[in-house]
């Protein structure tokens, strides 16, 4: 508030100021202007009486100018004017008349216009003032609805000024609150239905082991054939159970930062004999051949642990979807860029729906098995990617699928 009111009455006095300085310097002309007048009618009087009286002691009449200047007074001035002014002479009068009349005008002119210009700055300063608070209440509304979570600014400020300069950076800002929101709330329903999804893949095991155990402990007169089935079917859902709480925990431990992978320099031998030896009883039980090819000698810098787990998961899924007899291939290709390992079956394939979303969590393919949970293959991706790798898939209904796993080098 003072400093609009400075901004209007600091015009105004300058104004006055402007026409103060105008005044005194129309005085001191006009008081100039007047005595060079009457030093000019003094000169042509004396001219004018030299002319016509040639004869005229001119040192009389200096020295009676002399004693008129030292000992003039008010009455001999005054009588000097009613001789002058009886017979119409006192031109000096116009000139004053004219002088002041024209002084009146200019001082008229230069005050108007001086105030004039003043009221017009004073506005101008009033109107960008009023423009200026009426930005800084709509900047003030605006971070309001930014607190209640409310992304509405619209970016029409192309000023140069710094109230619009901040509105872009707020803009910028609110683009990014806005995403993140987004982001959070798509956060927020996925962990809602991941959590969903684990409370229902824990439960069916859960669930079906307190059966069989009900039953075992209603019936101690049980055949030793059937309890023996019902212990391994418990064991079974136990083991389904655990794996899902460790890579459920494996995953959230990658997603937080909190695990290092401490990398090291292996023969890609050594990487698929681990996955090898992992996979055995698997392959067994499904009568599958796992056929490995390709640059074995070749070298790369990973964590072995962690991508053996994650390249172990992507083997499984192809051993899980192919034919009793068939074979899953692994082939390594090295370039000086990085180290290529192509994972294939010759199972039933992947529709193309299915395939955008095979590497999503707890999503389950039309084909998965019954005892899936639909984790494993987005647990690989997450610990290849994070072992500074990519992984692809390509898949023909019918005809199998393949995996692409490249470790940059």
């Amino acid at each position: 508030m003072k400093r609009r009111l400075l901004r209007i009455v600091l015009p105004l006095v300058i104004g006055l100021l402007v026409v103060g300085a105008i005044a005194y310097s129309a005085t001191m002309l006009v008081g100039s202007h007047y005595e060079r007048m009457s030093r000019q009618e003094i000169s042509g009087l004396i001219g004018l009486l030299l002319e016509s009286d040639p004869e005229i002691n001119r040192q009389d009449l200096l020295r009676t100018l002399q004693n008129n200047q030292q000992q003039a007074n008010s009455d001999r001035i005054e009588a000097g004017e009613d001789f002058l002014r009886r017979y119409g002479y006192l031109p000096n009068e116009l000139v004053l008349s004219s002088t002041l009349y024209f002084w009146r005008g200019m001082f008229l002119i230069s005050l108007v216009t001086v105030v004039g210009f003043a009221i017009v700055v004073a506005a101008y300063f009033w109107l960008v003032d009023w423009l200026r608070q009426r930005h800084v209440k709509r900047l003030v509304n605006y971070l309001q609805d930014l607190n209640n979570h409310i992304y509405n600014l619209r970016l029409d400020e192309n000023r140069e000024d710094e109230l619009s300069l901040l509105t872009n950076e707020l803009y910028k800002i609110t683009v990014t609150l806005k995403e993140a929101a987004e982001q959070n709330h798509a956060k927020k329903q996925g962990l809602e239905d991941a959590l969903a999804d684990i409370s229902h893949q824990l439960r069916t095991p859960l669930t079906s082991s307190r059966i069989m155990i009900d039953n075992i402990y209603d019936d101690p007169d049980m055949p030793p054939e059937i309890r023996q089935d019902f212990l391994r079917s418990i064991s079974h859902q136990i083991e389904i159970m655990s794996t899902l709480v460790t890579t459920l925990l494996n995953l959230a431990k990658f997603d937080n930062g909190s695990i290092q992978l401490n990398n090291q320099t292996i023969k890609v031998e050594q990487l698929l004999y681990n996955i090898q030896q992992n996979i055995a009883v698997l392959a067994d039980v499904h009568d599958i051949v796992l056929q490995v090819a390709g640059n074995l000698t070749s070298e790369i810098n990973l964590d072995i642990r962690w991508q053996t787990e994650a390249l172990t998961n992507i083997v499984k899924n192809c051993i899980e979807h192919s034919p009793s007899g068939g074979t899953v291939n692994i082939f390594v290709e090295d370039c000086p860029l990085f180290l290529k390992i192509i994972i294939s079956d010759h199972g039933e394939g992947i529709t193309p729906t299915d395939l955008k979303h095979i590497f999503e969590r707890f999503y389950k393919a039309q084909n998965s098995s019954s005892s899936g949970v639909g984790i494993g293959l987005a647990f690989a991706k997450t610990v290849i990617e994070a072992g500074n790798g990519q992984v692809s898939v390509s898949s023909q209904v019918g005809e199998g699928t393949k995996f692409f796993v490249v470790y940059f080098k």
